[in-house]
């Protein structure tokens, strides 16, 4: 039976009237219905419905992600088209750099081709046969390092062009080494030939050159034997060829102070009117070690060298010789010559 005292009831009705605590209270106001009208200016039904608190929160909700969506996706595209007008600017850019790294790669092939025909030239002057060069050839790590194709599947033209020049530049190494050797010989002939210039460090006028002349002294015909170099006192004298120096002398009626070295192959040379001699008799002595000074000793009318070229018991002229190492003074000589003459 129920408790009917007056304390038991009030607190059982109490207890009653809140059933699920917050959590009730929070579902009955979440579910509370508001009327939202619509009216129109004309004479039209006036619309109305209902919603709950919670309709209306799920609805404000998906309205501020959606509007957050959109401002996601707008700073996005915003960004992407940023990227893309990057993107383009450097597209342009690579393009033009392609198109001079093109111009670059054709003036190089058309150098290698100008390089390759003075090297043809001069194999053929040295006597040496150069192997051909198949301009269609191609490969090693050249090609692999520029394998690059086209949509249509051909090799870009430059890749080929580099392969081309990469097979000619190998091909060349050869031929550089057969003309090296070549030069190396005749550097070897040339340091046993009385061909460098005997002055160090000057040219000096060439006062008398070899053949008939009139003695400065005696004023008579005769054959001089050799060149003279005049310039001034103390200037270095340097041996002409490799050499040993087979006499040592003094001749006060004619060249003074004079040496003379004997090379291979024949060759004699001769220097005088020196003023002092740096070496002796029986020494061995390299092409441009200096032997001496210039002076004015023996029959002489100023400071100059006295240079003479024997082959054998032949004499000759001295210029031949010493033109074959000194094509840069040429003009110096020529124009020593007409001064001259």
């Amino acid at each position: 039976m129920p408790d009917l005292r007056p304390g038991k009831n009030r607190k059982t009705r109490r207890t009653g009237k809140n059933p699920g605590g917050i959590t009730g209270s929070f579902w009955r106001f979440g579910r509370q219905k508001y009327t939202i009208m619509l009216v129109p200016h004309t004479e039209k039904r006036t619309v109305h419905f209902q919603v709950s608190l919670f309709t209306l929160f799920f609805m404000a909700v998906m309205f501020l992600g959606l509007l957050a969506g959109f401002f996601w996706f707008s700073l996005d595209f915003s960004g992407k088209e940023v990227l893309l007008a990057s993107r383009s600017k450097d597209l342009v850019e690579t393009e033009a750099s392609l198109d001079i790294i093109r111009d670059e790669v054709g003036q190089l092939v058309s150098s290698a081709g100008a390089f390759k025909n003075s090297l043809n030239d001069t194999m053929d002057i040295l006597g040496l046969e150069g192997s051909a060069v198949d301009s269609a050839a191609g490969g090693g790590d050249l090609s692999s390092l520029f394998a690059v194709e086209q949509t249509d599947g051909n090799t870009l033209a430059e890749v080929a062009d580099l392969q081309a020049l990469k097979v000619s530049l190998d091909d060349s190494v050869s031929s550089l080494d057969d003309i090296g050797m070549v030069l190396s010989s005749q550097k070897d002939l040339l340091s046993d030939i009385p061909t460098i210039w005997p002055l160090q460090g000057v040219r000096g006028w060439v006062t008398q050159v070899f053949g008939p002349s009139i003695h400065p002294f005696g004023k008579y015909w005769y054959l001089h034997r050799g060149v003279d170099l005049a310039f001034g006192y103390g200037v270095p004298i340097m041996a002409t060829a490799n050499g040993k120096i087979i006499k040592k002398d003094f001749d006060a009626n004619g060249f003074g102070n004079y040496l003379d070295i004997q090379h291979k192959y024949g060759f004699k040379t001769r220097y005088a009117h020196m003023q002092r001699q740096f070496v002796e008799v029986g020494q061995i002595v390299s092409q441009g070690e200096v032997l001496g000074t210039m002076g004015s000793t023996g029959q002489s009318t100023g400071p100059h060298l006295h240079y003479e070229v024997m082959i054998g018991t032949q004499l000759v002229d001295p210029i031949k010789f010493l033109n074959m190492a000194n094509p840069d003074g040429l003009d110096n000589i020529t124009t020593s010559l007409q001064r001259y003459q």
